[in-house]
């Protein structure tokens, strides 16, 4: 055998070695020993010479010994490897996806985008046993569509403020007189027909002018709304990112020690850090992405992984994601991901 012909053949054999020990650890979350890996992997090797390939992998940090006698264990680099050379093309079974299918489009069915969002995150997080996030760009840049005024009894009104994505904001006010209905209807009216197409932050920004010389209506509640503007149209941050299944995530045994557990937990009452890098996956081309370990996913230990895709909204993207361990199916994550960005796309164009 050639020198070139002997490097493909040791290439080939070091990468079912390490797609047996990923796959195996992915099942048990135990190490991974020489005995088993030579009885399943196919390769024809002793145990002994496969002793020897994971000790030079476990001196090149693909894998790591526990503790002594014990098997191997893939580090981050390994599953670095492992996504970007040997799984990247596998597909799923119809039958993984298709419980992942089924829950999502039952989501369709909602016509309020906040609900939407929350039970995405919920049924992310339901189908992968991990963390289930989406995240819409700032509502600070969604388009207005309509304003509705309700008369709840008396002196108290409800404002209904609807967005082109979607998302719908209700707030109570209150107005010291009665408002005969004809005169709530043709203010909600005027309003919607003087703000319509105009981004939130516009509306913020230039009510006062739009609403000059304007003749009907109501004059107590335009100035109830005028003063209230920032209020009834704030669509802070913590609106657009909805995370759901901290209490699946923390079942893993990867998080067993205290201190593994509590920082992870401190990380989910922190969800800026959490928008800052899903915000970082948006700039990226690729339809799904995946983040194994390292400084850009917080903290060495516990090691987390993330997956995300982009979706398009209007004109801008927002992301869906699950957070987990080291120790997750990429190929199945990545597609239950991706088709269920592709759904939360469909939602945003129909509204």
């Amino acid at each position: 055998m050639n020198g070139w012909m002997y490097m493909i053949n040791l290439k080939e054999r070091r990468e079912r070695i390490i797609e047996t020990i990923v796959t195996s650890f992915l099942e048990t979350a135990e190490p991974v020993g020489s005995t088993h890996i030579a009885a399943v992997c196919g390769l024809g090797l002793s145990p002994a010479t496969i002793r020897n390939i994971m000790k030079e992998l476990e001196d090149e940090g693909y894998l790591a010994q526990p503790y002594t006698s014990a098997g191997r264990v893939p580090t981050v680099k390994c599953y670095r490897y492992y996504v970007k050379h040997i799984v990247p093309g596998v597909d799923p079974s119809d039958a993984d996806l298709e419980n992942a299918k089924l829950l999502v489009e039952n989501v369709l069915r909602e016509n309020d985008a906040t609900l939407f969002m929350s039970h995405i995150a919920k049924v992310l997080s339901e189908v992968t046993d991990l963390i289930g996030i989406i995240m819409t760009p700032s509502f600070e840049r969604s388009i207005f569509d309509r304003l509705e005024i309700v008369n709840m009894g008396g002196s108290r009104f409800l404002v209904i403020i609807s967005l082109k994505n979607g998302l719908i904001k209700t707030i109570h006010l209150t107005v010291d007189r009665i408002i005969p209905r004809i005169k709530i209807e043709e203010t909600a009216r005027l309003l919607s027909n003087r703000l319509h197409g105009l981004t939130v932050t516009e509306i913020k920004k230039s009510i006062d002018e739009r609403l000059k010389g304007l003749t009907g209506g109501d004059r107590s509640l335009f100035d109830v709304i005028l003063n209230k503007r920032y209020e009834i149209f704030d669509f802070s941050q913590d609106t657009n990112l909805h995370i759901a299944g901290l209490s699946r995530l923390l079942v893993h045994p990867e998080f067993a020690p205290f201190n593994h557990m509590l920082r992870v937990v401190d990380l989910f009452e922190h969800k800026s850090e959490i928008a800052k890098a899903l915000n970082h996956t948006v700039e990226d081309d690729r339809d799904v992405n995946i983040y194994i370990g390292g400084p850009d996913l917080w903290f060495p230990k516990p090691a987390l992984s993330m997956i995300s895709g982009v979706f398009q909204m209007e004109n801008d993207k927002g992301v869906v994601a699950v957070i987990g361990p080291l120790r997750i199916h990429y190929p199945k994550l990545a597609a239950i991901v991706k088709y269920t960005a592709q759904v939360t796309a469909h939602f945003f164009t129909k509204c």
